[in-house]
C-alpha cells in the first residue's frame, strides 16, 4: 500500500517542523518494534544534510543513537562542520554530491567501511532543489539540472545502497513534494521532477515487497495564500 504522508496548510517553519515529525515518528517507530534500544548498532544515510530536513534528520537521529552517514554537498560549510562539531563519534559527514556517479561509489564504500553490525536500516533520499520560473522562460538546462539532482540524484542513490538496505530489510525513503500532484505556477520543472520521484518510489515499492524493505514518500506541504 502507498505509504504517503501529505502535509498541507501550515504556515512557515512549522511545516518544515512537522514534515519532519511525522518522518522520524515513522522511521523511529518502525525501529522500536524490531529493537531493544532506540538506533543502537544500525545506520542511516541522509543525503542534502547541508541544512533543511537533512540537518534536523541528521541531529536527531544521532541523539537516538543511530550511526549517521550525512550525505554533504560541501563538507567543508558551515552546515557540514556544524553537524560534526555538535553531533557524536557516531555521525559521519561524506562528501556526497548526489549528481555524481564518482562520488555516490566513494560514499558507498565509507559506508561498508563502517557499516555496524545490524547494517543499513535506512537511507532517506532527501538531497534536492527548487526553482521558479514559468515554463515559456525555463531552458532545457534549467530542467536537465532540476531532474538530475530531484530524480536521477535519488536513483543514484537508491540503486548504489539498495543491495545494503535489502541485507538489513531496512527502508527507502523518500522526500516529494505536494507539488508533484498540485499543479503551481512557475512550478513546471519541479513538479516534473517530484512527480518523476514518486512513480520511481511507487515502482521500487512494489520490487522491495517481497524483499521485506519498506518504500515511504513524505510530501511536504506549503502554506496557503489565502
Amino acid at each position: 500500500m502507498n505509504t504517503i504522508f501529505v502535509i498541507g496548510q501550515i504556515i512557515g517553519i512549522a511545516s518544515i517542523s512537522v514534515a519532519l515529525l511525522f518522518a522520524l515518528a515513522k522511521l523511529v517507530s518502525h525501529h522500536r518494534r524490531s529493537h531493544d534500544q532506540d538506533g543502537y548498532g544500525s545506520a542511516v544515510l541522509i543525503t542534502g544534510c547541508d541544512s533543511g530536513f537533512g540537518h534536523q534528520l541528521a541531529r536527531v537521529l544521532d541523539d537516538k543513537g543511530f550511526v549517521v552517514f550525512a550525505g554533504c554537498l560541501a563538507p567543508e560549510g558551515p552546515g557540514a562542520q556544524s553537524l560534526a562539531e555538535k553531533s557524536s563519534s557516531n555521525l559521519k559527514v561524506l562528501n556526497l554530491d548526489v549528481t555524481s556517479n564518482e562520488e555516490v561509489q566513494q560514499a558507498k564504500k565509507t559506508v561498508l567501511q563502517n557499516l555496524p553490525d545490524k547494517g543499513l536500516w535506512a537511507v532517506v533520499c532527501n538531497a534536492g532543489i527548487t526553482d521558479w520560473a514559468e515554463i515559456e522562460w525555463s531552458s532545457i538546462e534549467d530542467f536537465q539540472r532540476m531532474i538530475d539532482i530531484n530524480l536521477f540524484g535519488s536513483i543514484r542513490v537508491s540503486s548504489a545502497f539498495l543491495p545494503l538496505v535489502r541485507a538489513a530489510k531496512g527502508r527507502m525513503v523518500f522526500m516529494s513534494s505536494i507539488f508533484a500532484f498540485f499543479n503551481c505556477l512557475n512550478m513546471g520543472a519541479y513538479s516534473v521532477s517530484k512527480r518523476g520521484l514518486e512513480a520511481f518510489a511507487d515502482c521500487l515499492r512494489v520490487e522491495m515487497a517481497s524483499f521485506g524493505v519498506k518504500v515511504s514518500i513524505i510530501q511536504p506541504g506549503w502554506p496557503p495564500t489565502s
